[in-house]
């Protein structure tokens, strides 16, 4: 069955939007969470997921997968609250709080994460990341791996996002994008995943203009949230990669998710 991401200010209005989806509906989990920046100033949210029962997309007026997909942002640290628990165990739904101290990978059960890359390049970020957040590991695209589940389209990802949620544990996606020059055309196959958030893996010792080259390509169809860098010990540049306009969330000299 599909999931959609809900926002509300109010575990309620999270409540009425997951009712408001038609019968059968239902919030699989909610986060109370801080949003960072200057969202930070709005106070605690709340974000949920919520499993759909299969039926046309329009006639729930969900976004065409080509039209864009509302993704989360990183999310800021939030302390935990009694209230807030109390609030979500009468809801049925577990408590997850983001207790790093900043933004990061998500943890949710049944978000999915997708780590892009060309060619098999994506594969070993993804396996730490899953193994950081105590994900589940596919691969999708143009990327197999032996062992490995692959995942294609919606709803073999709605699927996993279900599993993931069921087993408490978040969904993680190694995705081959192929050669470069097919980038444009593969990242709207990932685009069909509708991740709750994008990282790529770039390599710091290519050319800065081929590496920002690639990754506008990618963000003509994926927001990008994050990047995993590789090579940053074999280049005397490796602050170029700082100038493509994504935040570092893990390096290969630095093997920290953040």
């Amino acid at each position: 069955m599909p999931t959609t991401l809900l926002r509300a200010r109010t575990l309620d209005g999270l409540r009425a939007k997951a009712a408001a989806l038609g019968p059968g509906a239902r919030l699989i989990s909610a986060e109370a969470v801080r949003p960072s920046g200057f969202r930070r100033l709005r106070g605690l949210r709340f974000e949920g997921l919520a499993v759909i029962p299969d039926v046309d997309e329009s006639d729930l007026g969900l976004a065409d997968p080509g039209s864009g997909r509302e993704t989360l942002p990183d999310l800021g640290p939030v302390s935990r609250s009694e209230d807030v628990s109390a609030m979500l165990h009468d809801l049925g739904a577990p408590l997850m709080v983001d207790e790093q101290g900043r933004g990061g990978p998500l943890r949710a059960p049944g978000s999915l994460i997708v780590v892009a890359a060309p060619h098999d390049a994506a594969l070993g970020p993804a396996m730490a990341l899953a193994e950081a957040v105590g994900g589940q590991l596919y691969t999708s695209g143009l990327l197999e791996a032996y062992g490995r589940p692959s995942l294609e389209g919606r709803r073999e990802a709605a699927a996993a996002r279900e599993q993931g949620a069921a087993l408490g544990k978040p969904v993680v996606v190694a995705f081959g994008l192929g050669r470069p020059a097919w980038t444009a055309s593969n990242a709207a196959a990932a685009e069909r995943l509708r991740a709750d958030q994008v990282w790529l893996v770039v390599d710091a010792r290519h050319k800065h203009a081929d590496t920002a080259s690639w990754v506008a390509a990618v963000q003509t169809r994926l927001v990008v949230h994050a990047l995993a860098v590789t090579g940053i010990g074999e280049t005397s540049t490796p602050g170029t990669v700082e100038r493509l306009g994504v935040p570092v969330g893990w390096t290969d000299q630095s093997p920290v998710w953040s």
